[in-house]
């Protein structure tokens, strides 16, 4: 199975793993997104949102359309994070968006 695939499948996982652990919001996360002035239920919203992501990768049809989201959802990630001053949180966002923009030269380039 050609590279591209195995990482669209490992971020797959992690976008499904993420999305359950927003849905159930733990009091630190949930802490966070009023801190930067989200509503109560931001939380359920981005869990939703990494779910359908994880789903997207999943299937080659849509992959592009999740690498995409994926994408949007680091610079809003980003947004947020430089706009509360909180620069010093960004480098996993960093390398999740380097993981997405690897896995679409890959799967572009292959097909």
């Amino acid at each position: 199975m050609p590279w591209p695939i195995w990482l669209a499948w490992i971020l797959a996982l992690f976008f499904a793993v993420n999305g359950v652990v927003n849905l159930i919001g733990p009091k630190g996360m949930r802490d966070s997104f009023a801190r930067w002035g989200y509503p109560s239920w931001f939380h359920l919203l981005n869990g939703i949102l990494q779910l359908a992501i994880a789903v997207l990768l999943l299937m080659g049809a849509t992959r592009l359309l999740g690498l995409g989201l994926g994408t949007l959802l680091c610079l809003a990630i980003f947004a947020t994070l430089i706009r509360h001053h909180e620069a010093a949180h960004l480098l996993p966002s960093v390398v999740l968006l380097l993981v997405i923009l690897v896995t679409a030269y890959g799967w572009t380039a292959a097909g």
